[in-house]
């Protein structure tokens, strides 16, 4: 059985972890597509514009916090659970 101090201690570690998980995904689907077809448009003499990639990032970035918050809440539950009363 889990103390109600070692829960808080989970949650708030899953918690940090999932809200790096989000701002990570957001930077990698905002600069990836950016930093991988630049080169190319360079070479046929267009420009690419960063915020080009805004409203995809967007999305994959909401759907990340979606799973995350899921995650979460299902996570605490299963721990609620488990509690020591």
């Amino acid at each position: 059985m889990i103390s109600q101090t070692d829960i808080q201690g989970r949650l708030r570690l899953l918690r940090y972890g999932l809200i790096v998980l989000v701002v990570v995904t957001f930077l990698v689907s905002l600069l990836a597509p950016y930093v991988a077809v630049r080169p190319y448009a360079e070479a046929a003499g267009q420009t690419v514009q960063i915020t080009g990639f805004l409203g995809t990032a967007l999305i994959y970035t909401v759907v990340v916090a979606i799973i995350a918050a899921i995650i979460y809440f299902a996570y605490q539950n299963v721990l609620q659970r488990t509690m020591v009363k």
